[in-house]
């Protein structure tokens, strides 16, 4: 998370989908996390969940389905949605 150098680990095996891990990560984290349409960010407390995959790229989390995010997802990162 932007501003938070602690790494942590999620078990995503654990979750079906992505509103369940967006509801882990904003009890972890304590903050308001939108998936990808981050238009609708209301103030700088607002975050984004992006992900990179395999090859390196950087992607927002909710673009493709839950079952290939879920085989492809290297990292989470949590960014500050006006920094998108």
């Amino acid at each position: 998370m932007d501003g938070i150098q602690i790494g942590r680990k999620v078990d995503l095996s654990v979750h079906d989908d992505y509103e369940g891990l967006v509801r882990t990560l904003q009890r972890m984290f304590r903050a308001t996390i939108l998936r990808t349409d981050h238009a609708q960010a209301s103030s700088n407390k607002d975050y984004v969940l992006t992900y990179e995959d395999k090859e390196g790229d950087w992607m927002m989390v909710g673009d493709v389905p839950w079952e290939m995010f879920f085989t492809t997802v290297k990292r989470l990162k949590i960014t500050r949605a006006d920094r998108c």
